[in-house]
């Protein structure tokens, strides 16, 4: 049995949609002859078998307390810029950099006392390929880098010029390390391929797992709801076009204006005050964070779920993994990003549900939901065929590791710390 030392920030059942990924790949490696051992920031236990091995950051309750403070509505401009700018200056390459210190030490002594064949870490946050790239330089393991998200040229992520560049020399000078890269679509890998100049970056897609529903009721719900399970990025992503389709129905007297619509995560930004313009404040609902059990019993019982991708043309090929989360549920999907987006095809060529890019769109898709909901949505199975299952991302990714190791065997590498 190979042994894998598996680093991610969030792991289940943490609320992050980050802790998914991981998850899978822990649970379903087993059987391919690799045994896991996980390096996290989440304190509660898995829900299933699995050796963690828990890290705590230096000065924890000082960090978020300036994180809140950045985050405080009711904070002066003066107050925020300062306090941002030495935020940035002290956290690199990110919020979680307090994580990396105590993470190497936790994983320095292990690889130490105990025999480990890999080392993989999945980012975002790029905190964690700090901590893999180190511990493969110290180490001499082979090392795979797992991008959920790109670390530099992240729309999401707004940076000044200088820690751009330092982004990104240390990015690049990082990777020179890895064994191989990873990531979740073929827009990503295109990118990280130019910027890190090298053709072995693999593409595993996400990955649903019709097992994580068995202890979720499946109900037919008996209100028009709408929902949405995430986080909103605090105004990046916008509810505009759902708010103004269901207040246009509304007006017109359609039951579909009635809908309610309910928001689960963190980040919800400006829903609020959107659902006020549109006269919709007794109509949205936002419930904050909830554990990841209470979210997917939210989907079930709901009419439709909601997708809300950026407006920034440069993500246009990103499907995100928001649909994937949501094939589970068996409920149709109201999607709204760009007309061109990736996310639009997949929705349509699979029959997931609706895509709308403007007003009139929105409205008709919001029309069709009810109609679905009214009718035959008790009767509604998507086709799961199409789509990745977790057991063959953790094939996908047994291959790619199985590989490394035997590339570092042909070359007589010894594990050697600096």
């Amino acid at each position: 049995m190979k042994r894998l030392l598996l680093l991610s920030y969030a792991f289940p059942p943490a609320r992050s949609p980050g802790a998914i990924r991981p998850g899978y790949l822990a649970r379903y490696l087993q059987p391919l002859g690799w045994d896991v051992t996980v390096v996290t920031h989440s304190h509660e236990e898995p829900p299933f078998p699995m050796r963690v091995v828990r890290v705590g950051a230096y000065a924890e309750g000082l960090t978020q307390a300036a994180q809140r403070s950045l985050s405080a509505r009711s904070a002066d401009a003066w107050y925020r810029r300062p306090l941002r700018a030495v935020k940035e200056a002290m956290l690199f390459p990110d919020e979680r950099a307090p994580w990396i210190l105590p993470a190497l030490r936790a994983c320095t002594r292990i690889v130490r006392e105990e025999r480990f064949d890999a080392v993989f870490s999945t980012a975002l946050p790029s905190s964690m390929h700090v901590v893999g790239g180190v511990l493969a330089k110290r180490t001499g393991l082979p090392w795979i880098a797992d991008y959920r998200d790109p670390w530099t040229g992240n729309s999401y992520m707004e940076w000044g010029p200088v820690k751009t560049a330092l982004e990104k020399t240390a990015e690049r000078r990082l990777l020179r390390r890895a064994a191989a890269i990873t990531t979740i679509s073929e827009s990503i890998a295109e990118y990280l391929r130019a910027f890190h100049r090298r053709s072995d970056v693999h593409v595993i897609p996400n990955a649903y797992d019709q097992g994580d529903w068995s202890a979720i009721s499946d109900v037919v719900p008996q209100t028009f709801d709408l929902c949405y399970t995430g986080t909103m990025y605090d105004g990046k992503r916008s509810p505009e076009l759902l708010f103004a389709a269901i207040a246009r129905l509304r007006d017109q007297g359609h039951p579909a204006g009635a809908a309610r619509v309910h928001f689960y995560g963190p980040g919800t930004g400006a829903v609020p005050e959107a659902s006020e313009r549109y006269g919709l404040q007794a109509q949205v609902f936002c419930h904050g964070s909830v554990p990841r059990e209470r979210a997917m019993q939210a989907q079930r019982e709901s009419a439709a779920l909601l997708i809300f991708l950026s407006t920034d043309p440069t993500t246009r090929h990103e499907t995100g993994s928001k649909y994937l989360e949501y094939l589970g549920a068996r409920r149709p999907m109201l999607a709204f990003g760009l007309p061109d987006s990736a996310l639009r095809e997949v929705i349509e060529r699979n029959a997931l549900g609706w895509f709308a890019s403007d007003e009139g769109e929105a409205a008709r898709a919001v029309s069709s939901a009810y109609d679905l909901f009214s009718g035959e949505l008790k009767d509604y199975r998507p086709d799961h065929a199409a789509f990745f299952t977790a057991s063959q991302l953790a094939e996908r990714f047994a291959g790619i590791l199985d590989g490394a190791v035997e590339a570092r065997t042909r070359g007589a590498a010894s594990v050697q710390f600096a």
